[in-house]
């Protein structure tokens, strides 16, 4: 039997206390089908969560390891989600044609929509697909508004989309982030999905950040040794707020070991997702200075987890390269709060 497609695009709700869209995703499909090294509960499927749209929603199965309950806090990391709860790319739950009767939701192949999995997809898709259940409307939030405006750039930047290989709905490309981007070779995967909430200024995903840090790196440090010498960028799947909760001992020693492949006063950038805000650190770990940018204000001490793991990796990556620093300073990690200005910036100096 093929195995499931991995990196499928999915949209997460919940059925109470209301039916609604709550958080956006992609299904991960692995041999033994283990969460964590514990075995799924019946009629789940593991997915990682990339986008949160309810900030309240609370996790189906709370992480007993973390004791994460909210879905913002498990953003980049791996759960356990009800299939019948789960909707592929673009679907949309059925509405049902009275309060006492659904409607069956047809089967679908998966493949047929999904240019990148041509094999296994199917399987997913009678799982997902053939399922009866109730379902009250969507709520008016997520219901596009009539006449709303759309900038002329969007509409150029969607058309554009439609036109190349990614018009299909579900269709990705498969991004090879080699090591030295993030001190490990992985693979990302953007689709045309997360393209649209580029263009309209929705929620971004980790994939997004992450492919947005490829773009950096492939136009200006590849070739430019001033650069790659003096800035590296953290991984946001390998550390984040869920991963810190959980396995903060992984946290750190990735960032020990990023911080211990430096030659050269490195400024380590780490985009961090607080739950359905992304901030910004750029660590300098030799001169134990860490530049906390915030684009809705706020201080670094309302995330105190996230604080502490730096602090600690400091240390850490101190004792273990020798260094002496002043008696006054050895217990304190020197934080810089960077004062972000708004200013108005034309669309045509960002294309």
């Amino acid at each position: 039997m093929n195995p499931l497609p991995t990196y499928l695009p999915s949209k997460l709700y919940l059925s109470s206390p209301t039916y609604r869209l709550v958080g956006k995703g992609k299904v991960h499909n692995t041999s033994g089908d283990l969460l964590h090294y514990r075995p799924l509960p019946d009629g789940h499927l593991k997915v990682s969560v990339d986008v949160v749209l309810d900030k309240d929603a609370l996790l189906p199965i709370p992480d007993i390891v973390s004791e994460t309950t909210l879905l913002r806090d498990a953003i980049g990391s791996f759960v356990a989600w009800p299939l019948d709860l789960i909707f592929i790319d673009d679907e949309t739950p059925t509405k049902p044609a009275s309060k006492d009767k659904g409607i069956l939701r047809h089967n679908e192949s998966v493949a047929s929509q999904k240019e990148v999995f041509a094999q296994g997809s199917q399987q997913l898709s009678q799982k997902i697909g053939s399922r009866q259940k109730n379902k009250r409307d969507l709520p008016v939030k997520y219901l596009p508004k009539k006449g709303a405006f759309v900038p002329r750039y969007q509409i150029s930047l969607e058309t554009l989309v439609d036109s190349s290989d990614m018009a299909t709905a579900g269709a990705i490309r498969l991004l090879d982030m080699e090591e030295d981007i993030f001190g490990y070779s992985c693979t990302e995967t953007i689709g045309k999905e997360d393209l649209e909430h580029i263009f309209r200024h929705q929620e971004l995903g980790v994939g997004v950040i992450h492919t947005y840090i490829r773009f950096l790196y492939d136009n200006f440090m590849r070739g430019n040794d001033q650069l790659s010498n003096r800035f590296r960028f953290v991984s946001s799947s390998l550390v984040n707020k869920a991963l810190i909760c959980r396995e903060p001992d992984s946290c750190r020693e990735y960032l020990v070991k990023r911080f211990m492949a430096s030659s050269t006063n490195n400024l380590y950038l780490w985009p961090y997702n607080s739950g359905c805000h992304w901030l910004l650190l750029a660590i300098d770990p030799l001169k134990e200075v860490v530049y906390f940018l915030n684009s809705i204000d706020g201080e670094w001490t309302n995330y105190p987890d996230m604080k502490q793991l730096v602090d600690t990796s400091i240390k850490v990556f101190r004792s273990q390269r020798q260094a002496r620093v002043p008696r006054t300073k050895s217990s304190n990690i020197t934080w810089i709060k960077v004062v972000l200005y708004s200013a108005t910036v034309s669309i045509a100096d960002t294309l």
